[in-house]
């Protein structure tokens, strides 16, 4: 075996170094290795959790959002037809009262024609009663007149 190691160029600082880098691997795997190796893979882990957790309340506000968005189509919808009732009957409210204008009216109105045919009636026997006194009048006013 010193053949080969003298072919090879080795000696015996080599078993030195070679336990020199054993102990050192030994020390940096448990001092610094592992403590960086473990840091990374919680790190990942945070991280993916944190991913994964985004992703939930990524779906969960969509799942709000298009919720919320059937919610206002709903209270559109709801808020039209109630629109439409209320005008509906705001426009039967209407037409009633129309109506009742219109009756009130044709009674106001019959009313003053029937107050002016009274008043026509009456003033026509007046005249017919003083045609006679005018008609005299006027002849006796033209008689006097030729003379």
């Amino acid at each position: 075996m010193d053949a080969i190691f003298q072919q090879l160029g080795l000696d015996h600082t080599f078993f030195y170094q070679l336990a020199i880098f054993c102990v050192l691997f030994f020390l940096l795997s448990r001092l610094y290795f592992k403590p960086f190796l473990s840091l990374f893979e919680t790190r990942h882990k945070r991280t993916v959790a944190d991913r994964e957790a985004a992703e939930k309340l990524m779906a969960q506000a969509q799942t709000k959002f298009d919720d919320y968005k059937r919610r206002l189509t709903e209270e559109r919808l709801n808020a039209r037809k109630e629109y439409e009732m209320i005008l509906a009957e705001a426009k039967k409210e209407e037409a009633l009262l129309l109506g009742q204008a219109r009756e009130e009216a044709k009674k106001i109105t019959q009313t003053a024609i029937d107050a002016i045919g009274k008043q026509r009636g009456e003033l026509k026997r007046e005249l017919e009663g003083d045609i006679e006194t005018l008609a005299k009048t006027v002849s006796e006013k033209l008689l006097l007149r030729k003379d």
